[in-house]
Protein backbone atom coordinates (compact mmCIF):
# COMPACT_ATOMS: atom_id res chain seq x y z
CA UNK A 1 0.00 0.00 0.00
CA UNK A 2 1.44 3.04 -1.01
CA UNK A 3 1.90 6.23 1.75
CA UNK A 4 -1.28 8.17 0.01
CA UNK A 5 -3.52 5.53 0.70
CA UNK A 6 -2.64 4.45 4.32
CA UNK A 7 -4.87 7.36 5.86
CA UNK A 8 -7.50 6.10 3.49
CA UNK A 9 -7.26 2.60 4.32
CA UNK A 10 -7.75 3.56 8.15
CA UNK A 11 -10.91 6.02 7.82
CA UNK A 12 -12.94 3.40 5.67
CA UNK A 13 -12.99 1.41 9.29
CA UNK A 14 -15.61 1.48 11.80
CA UNK A 15 -14.00 2.99 14.90
CA UNK A 16 -16.15 0.79 16.97
CA UNK A 17 -14.79 -2.10 15.21
CA UNK A 18 -11.29 -1.01 16.31
CA UNK A 19 -11.91 -0.01 19.59
CA UNK A 20 -13.75 -3.90 20.20
CA UNK A 21 -10.41 -4.80 19.16
CA UNK A 22 -9.02 -3.30 21.92
CA UNK A 23 -11.74 -3.78 24.66
CA UNK A 24 -9.70 -6.75 26.31
CA UNK A 25 -6.87 -3.96 27.49
CA UNK A 26 -9.47 -2.27 29.88
CA UNK A 27 -9.32 -5.35 32.26
CA UNK A 28 -5.67 -5.83 31.83
CA UNK A 29 -4.06 -5.37 34.93
CA UNK A 30 -0.37 -5.20 34.16
CA UNK A 31 -1.60 -1.83 32.87
CA UNK A 32 -2.80 -0.56 35.80
CA UNK A 33 -1.90 3.02 36.24
CA UNK A 34 -1.68 3.54 32.45
CA UNK A 35 -2.40 7.17 31.12
CA UNK A 36 -1.89 9.03 28.11
CA UNK A 37 1.01 10.36 29.58
CA UNK A 38 2.88 6.94 30.56
CA UNK A 39 3.08 4.89 33.84
CA UNK A 40 2.12 5.84 37.12
CA UNK A 41 1.54 4.56 40.55
CA UNK A 42 -2.32 4.84 40.37
CA UNK A 43 -4.16 1.39 41.03
CA UNK A 44 -6.82 1.74 38.27
CA UNK A 45 -7.40 0.12 34.94
CA UNK A 46 -6.62 2.08 31.70
CA UNK A 47 -9.69 4.18 30.22
CA UNK A 48 -9.63 3.48 26.58
CA UNK A 49 -11.49 6.60 26.05
CA UNK A 50 -8.61 8.57 27.19
CA UNK A 51 -6.47 7.65 24.29
CA UNK A 52 -6.61 8.88 20.89
CA UNK A 53 -7.47 5.86 18.80
CA UNK A 54 -6.46 7.10 15.14
CA UNK A 55 -2.49 7.55 17.30
CA UNK A 56 -2.84 3.91 18.46
CA UNK A 57 -3.93 2.33 15.26
CA UNK A 58 -0.73 3.91 13.18
CA UNK A 59 1.23 3.59 16.06
CA UNK A 60 0.28 -0.12 16.53
CA UNK A 61 0.76 -0.36 12.56
CA UNK A 62 4.26 1.04 12.78
CA UNK A 63 5.52 -1.57 15.52
CA UNK A 64 3.86 -4.54 13.12
CA UNK A 65 5.64 -3.48 10.36
CA UNK A 66 8.87 -2.55 12.12
CA UNK A 67 9.21 -4.66 14.59
CA UNK A 68 7.16 -7.63 13.81
CA UNK A 69 5.80 -9.80 15.86
CA UNK A 70 7.70 -10.82 19.58
CA UNK A 71 8.99 -14.12 18.94
CA UNK A 72 8.77 -14.77 22.56
CA UNK A 73 12.54 -15.62 22.53
CA UNK A 74 14.12 -12.46 24.04
CA UNK A 75 13.56 -11.63 27.14
CA UNK A 76 15.73 -9.76 28.03
CA UNK A 77 14.76 -5.53 28.43
CA UNK A 78 16.73 -3.25 25.81
CA UNK A 79 17.69 -0.20 28.29
CA UNK A 80 19.22 1.13 25.26
CA UNK A 81 16.02 2.95 24.60
CA UNK A 82 12.79 3.67 26.96
CA UNK A 83 9.27 3.82 25.88
CA UNK A 84 9.66 7.88 25.44
CA UNK A 85 12.76 7.32 23.00
CA UNK A 86 11.00 4.83 20.99
CA UNK A 87 7.67 7.25 20.82
CA UNK A 88 9.64 9.53 19.20
CA UNK A 89 11.22 7.33 16.64
CA UNK A 90 7.95 6.35 15.75
CA UNK A 91 6.06 9.78 15.87
CA UNK A 92 9.20 10.22 12.61
CA UNK A 93 8.04 7.83 11.21
CA UNK A 94 4.40 8.27 11.07
CA UNK A 95 4.94 12.24 10.02
CA UNK A 96 6.88 10.40 7.06
CA UNK A 97 4.43 7.96 6.29
CA UNK A 98 1.27 10.43 6.85
CA UNK A 99 2.99 13.61 5.42
CA UNK A 100 2.54 15.39 8.68
CA UNK A 101 -0.78 14.51 9.88
CA UNK A 102 0.13 12.63 12.00
CA UNK A 103 3.43 13.90 14.21
CA UNK A 104 2.50 13.37 17.32
CA UNK A 105 1.86 10.46 19.42
CA UNK A 106 1.70 10.31 23.65
CA UNK A 107 3.90 7.72 25.70
CA UNK A 108 1.04 5.98 27.07
CA UNK A 109 -0.66 5.44 23.47
CA UNK A 110 2.77 4.21 22.53
CA UNK A 111 3.12 1.56 25.56
CA UNK A 112 -0.47 0.91 24.73
CA UNK A 113 0.21 -0.25 21.26
CA UNK A 114 3.20 -2.09 21.97
CA UNK A 115 1.74 -4.49 24.76
CA UNK A 116 -1.24 -4.46 22.52
CA UNK A 117 1.23 -5.98 19.64
CA UNK A 118 2.92 -8.74 22.28
CA UNK A 119 5.52 -6.76 23.42
CA UNK A 120 6.58 -7.07 27.49
CA UNK A 121 7.65 -4.07 29.50
CA UNK A 122 9.52 -3.16 32.75
CA UNK A 123 8.47 0.25 34.24
CA UNK A 124 11.79 2.59 34.88
CA UNK A 125 10.62 3.19 38.61
CA UNK A 126 9.89 7.35 39.32
CA UNK A 127 9.41 8.01 35.40
CA UNK A 128 6.45 7.49 33.24
CA UNK A 129 8.90 5.27 30.88
CA UNK A 130 9.56 1.76 30.32
CA UNK A 131 11.51 -0.36 28.75
CA UNK A 132 10.29 -3.10 26.33
CA UNK A 133 11.99 -6.23 25.18
CA UNK A 134 12.83 -5.35 21.66
CA UNK A 135 16.28 -6.33 20.38
CA UNK A 136 18.35 -3.32 19.37
CA UNK A 137 18.59 -4.50 15.46
CA UNK A 138 14.83 -4.33 15.50
CA UNK A 139 15.07 -0.37 16.83
CA UNK A 140 18.10 0.11 14.19
CA UNK A 141 15.92 -1.26 11.33
CA UNK A 142 13.67 1.62 12.57
CA UNK A 143 15.97 4.07 12.54
CA UNK A 144 17.27 3.02 8.99
CA UNK A 145 13.95 2.99 7.64
CA UNK A 146 14.06 7.24 8.97
CA UNK A 147 17.17 7.52 7.28
CA UNK A 148 15.53 5.82 4.21
CA UNK A 149 18.36 3.58 3.90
Amino acid sequence: MDEKDYLYYFWQNNNEEWLKEFAYLAKDKKLKGLTVGGLTDNKKLINLADFNLEELMCAQDIIKCKFGSPSGRYHKFNEDYSSYNLKHLVEELLNKITHGRINNISNGTLILAMHHCGFSFQRIPGTPNCYFNVPKKCYKRMEDALKGV
